[in-house]
């Protein structure tokens, strides 16, 4: 997807990265690694990294709804929910804030329900292969 990243306009970048960034804002998930990962995301899309430290912020659910109804491409907005979803669910922990928002988010852009349940699913089934690859290694050791 980071072809796809890269077909962005600046201000689709831009608000791809204040979702990265509401996510990771939590207090949660604060860590000292969240400034490189918004770094590697910026220089993926195309997106001058230097500039991630201007973005400002969306401090609300509701102010990140705004932005991303600006957005007309259900491919990114979609896109973007995939990748606040696998965001919050990267330490194994999805509080119950943090999924309660992104299914406001979600609904409040268009995405149906049923979608943003289809997107958990994925995220889970991923750490469940991360896990069982784990297990293959560590196994009978």
């Amino acid at each position: 997807m980071t072809t796809f990243k890269k077909t962005l306009s600046t201000e689709e970048k831009e608000i791809y990265l204040k979702a990265l960034i509401y996510i990771l804002s939590k207090e949660e998930r604060k860590c000292a690694d969240n400034d490189e990962y918004l770094r590697q995301q910026a220089e993926q899309a195309g997106f001058d990294p230097a500039a991630v430290k201007k973005i400002k912020p969306a401090k609300k659910a509701d102010d990140l709804i705004k932005e991303l109804k600006q957005v007309s491409s259900m491919r990114l907005k979609r896109y973007i929910i995939r990748e606040m979803i696998m965001l919050a669910m990267a330490n194994h922990e999805l509080s119950d804030e943090e999924m309660a928002a992104i299914y406001t988010i979600g609904m409040n852009i268009g995405i149906k329900e049923d979608k943003i349940n289809d997107f958990f699913l994925w995220a889970a089934e991923g750490l469940e292969w991360q896990l069982a690859g784990v297990k293959l290694v560590e196994e009978d050791l």
